[in-house]
């Protein structure tokens, strides 16, 4: 079971199966990552639902590759044709997703979805005379996650950068950290008053919502209502240079609830399929 399937089975009051056992009964689908979840969902006759994240968007349109268990690689169209023949909704994260699903004929709704405790992370703010904001690298893609971009302006910024997962050369104002452990990053990051989101491509990252509830400011390249968005290096330096001023007046943020986890979309679908809480399958 993926990680995103466990949180939001947390989150709601419903079930998983582990086998179709019956063909017709309504189904959420959550996490289309290989050929064989596209054919138990072909195979699949009953109402659904398709929420999209990132990383399964990217897999349906052919830029991450995926392949069967004996390593045969299948094309991106044969994942295409099998989800739009089927007559279901589709949910997405957020409006870059909406758009590349429209490329291929699909018309998603847009609807953030944060699958963990909204209370997981202690509001711990800190206030600093001089702010520090950090971003964090996963694997070697440090261009996918916008490492550039701070270098480029660095030296025109009023505060301290860290990148965490990435060991590159440090300077007056740029520190670099290998990967940490989960505990250890967490206990890290609470000396930070912003955090810096610069993936090319993303669903909702959990470690933009970690920000937010430990109370930092958020900008993120992904366009969403409850942080800064930012679209080029000059972007980041405005609003790294904005941080004193913001901390001065004590800005207040959006309420995360009022924004996420709208439910509209599973409301409607259940009432149509009162029986899915009773026999949800992925």
């Amino acid at each position: 079971m993926s990680h995103h399937v466990s949180k939001f089975l947390d989150l709601t009051d419903l079930q998983r199966l582990d086998h179709l056992t019956e063909l017709d009964a309504p189904c959420i689908w959550m996490s289309l990552y290989n050929l064989d979840d596209y054919m138990r969902f072909r195979n699949h006759f009953g109402s659904k639902i398709v929420y999209w994240f990132g990383s399964d968007v990217l897999i349906l349109l052919g830029v991450l590759k995926t392949q069967t268990t004996s390593g045969e690689i299948f094309s991106p169209e044969l994942l295409q044709n099998i989800v739009k023949s089927a007559d279901c909704v589709h949910v997405c994260q957020n409006q870059l997703l909406k758009q590349e699903l429209a490329t291929i004929g699909i018309d998603a709704l847009v609807r953030p979805l944060f699958v963990a405790p909204m209370d997981k992370f202690e509001d711990i703010y800190r206030h600093k005379s001089r702010p520090s904001v950090y971003t964090m690298v996963s694997g070697k893609r440090h261009e996918f996650y916008g490492v550039p971009w701070i270098y480029e302006i660095a030296d025109q910024a009023e505060v301290d950068f860290y990148i965490y997962g990435y060991e590159g050369e440090d300077t007056s104002n740029v520190f670099h950290f290998p990967y940490l452990p989960e505990s250890e990053f967490n206990e890290q990051i609470k000396q930070h008053q912003a955090f810096l989101r610069l993936t090319e491509h993303d669903g909702l990252s959990q470690s933009v919502m970690k920000a937010l509830m430990m109370g930092q400011y958020v900008c993120d390249r992904i366009d969403y209502s409850f942080v800064s968005h930012v679209s080029k290096p000059n972007d980041v330096l405005a609003f790294v240079n904005e941080l004193s001023s913001k901390m001065e007046s004590n800005q207040d943020f959006i309420l995360l609830e009022e924004v996420l986890n709208n439910f509209d979309w599973l409301v409607e679908f259940m009432t149509l399929n009162p029986v899915i809480s009773e026999e949800l399958q992925w």
